[in-house]
């Protein structure tokens, strides 16, 4: 029940263009969403670029661009985000190894396992950011680049 670094990292920065939002501070760079949640510029500007294409957020190159929430904090779900970075199926970590599950008898921890997994995924899409529209700071440049 985890999700991968990209998807972490996605959430970290709709996570800020949610407070952005809050505050109306409007179209921000890659390179402040990428200082003020601690990653690369790099890979902020990828993960952006995605989340664009997927219809979350919108960016705009030149003078005055940048990025911002597509939609309302609200109305995107935390399982929206994960989505763009994740595989839609994954498979169930099983503790006899790959492939026992499904071909033999579960073993002992198989129904624990898939609940727990549907745990985690209900808790994806009933989650959305619009806590973080409630809470946190926006600030077009918190801090010196990261390198």
């Amino acid at each position: 029940m985890q999700i991968g670094k990209t998807a972490e990292n996605a959430i970290a920065a709709v996570s800020y263009l949610a407070e952005c939002h809050r505050d109306g501070v409007g179209k921000v760079s890659s390179w402040a969403v990428a200082d003020a949640r601690r990653i690369s510029k790099p890979l902020a500007a990828k993960i952006l670029t995605t989340l664009s294409q997927a219809g979350i957020v919108e960016g705009s190159t030149g003078p005055g661009g940048g990025y911002e929430l597509a939609l309302e904090p609200k109305d995107i779900k935390l399982i929206d985000v994960v989505n763009c970075f994740e595989l839609q199926k994954r498979a169930v970590m099983c503790p006899f190894g790959k492939n026992w599950c499904g071909k033999f008898e579960p073993c002992p921890l198989h129904d624990k396992i898939i609940a727990m997994e549907e745990t985690f995924q209900s808790f994806l899409r009933e989650n959305d950011f619009g806590g973080f529209a409630e809470e946190g700071v926006c600030s077009e440049y918190p801090g010196k680049p990261i390198e």
